[in-house]
């Protein structure tokens, strides 16, 4: 894959994201995609499935009533892109963190996508 289509790949999974667009997520990605979110240098999600994948961003879909990811800036690093995201959420539930419903998010992270067979193989989140 070259730099362009993971751009537009990045782009399309993060437009879905955005849209609370779950098949259409799952649309990026290959069937065994892994993905990892790690705040502060931890581990906080690890998934190894397009099964688990899904039924995380079901659940996580529900906690929020507004959500964006705004990609800043996208570089190409070999196979893999890395974007500079600013994030923006609102809270419609209480989360399993202690954050309460209606708390507004706003943070600024990293996401690395690395590719296979034209699909999106793999996602690190930092924040």
């Amino acid at each position: 894959m070259d730099a362009t289509q993971a751009k537009l790949l990045v782009e399309k999974y993060i437009e879905a994201y955005n849209r609370f667009d779950v098949p259409g997520m799952l649309a990026c990605l290959q069937p065994d995609v892994q993905f990892e979110h790690s705040t502060n240098g931890d581990v906080t999600v690890r998934l190894a499935s397009k099964e688990a994948f899904e039924s995380q961003a079901i659940r996580a879909a529900a906690w929020f009533s507004e959500r964006t990811q705004r990609i800043t800036a996208l570089r190409w690093l070999g196979e893999q892109a890395e974007a500079d995201i600013d994030y923006f959420a609102v809270t419609a539930t209480d989360l399993p963190n202690g954050i309460k419903a209606g708390t507004t998010l706003s943070f600024s992270g990293q996401s690395r996508f690395s590719f296979r067979d034209g699909l999106i193989a793999f996602i690190q989140d930092f924040s």
